[in-house]
């Protein structure tokens, strides 16, 4: 069976309300895992933290955000394929152009300060989000999942 070292997440540039989500890591395979195909799936989830100050009705709880998907043969696959040609590390890094809004998972706004006395000043709430990597293969399935990634000021 594989096994999975711990992702990574890479937020960058917002570009035209998208910003590039980048998932990378390497599965190690054994000789017992040539031949055989695997599946990789990628899902970004939104985490809640202690302390965080959330939107009104928004509860504490982790939510899937997106999934990364793959063209398959007539619709869009939520797996990647991946067929062992040899024993040892296979490093994977897939990017996304993820809408802004859908990385939101902490929705709305802050006061932060106050520009005079009837002039508060706003920003985007914090958000925290994640990726999950699952590599499976009938009976078994490996799973692994990146560090939190924090923007001060939203995604």
């Amino acid at each position: 069976m594989p096994t999975l070292n711990t992702p990574t997440l890479t937020l960058g540039a917002i570009d035209n309300n998208k910003r590039d989500v980048t998932v990378a890591g390497s599965i190690s395979f054994t000789a017992a895992d040539v031949g055989k195909s695997f599946r990789l799936e990628v899902k970004v989830y939104g985490e809640d933290k202690p302390g965080d100050n959330l939107p009104a009705g928004d509860t504490a709880s982790t939510d899937l955000l997106y999934t990364y998907s793959w063209p398959g043969p007539l619709f869009p696959s939520d797996f990647k394929s991946i067929t062992v040609a040899s024993a040892g590390n296979h490093a994977y890094s897939e990017k996304r152009a993820i809408s802004t809004a859908t990385l939101d998972e902490d929705k709305g706004k802050v006061v932060i300060g106050m520009a005079d006395i009837h002039t508060p000043v706003f920003a985007p709430r914090p958000d925290e989000i994640y990726a999950r990597v699952r590599v499976s293969l009938a009976p078994g399935t490996v799973t692994a999942k990146s560090a939190t990634v924090i923007s001060d000021s939203g995604v």
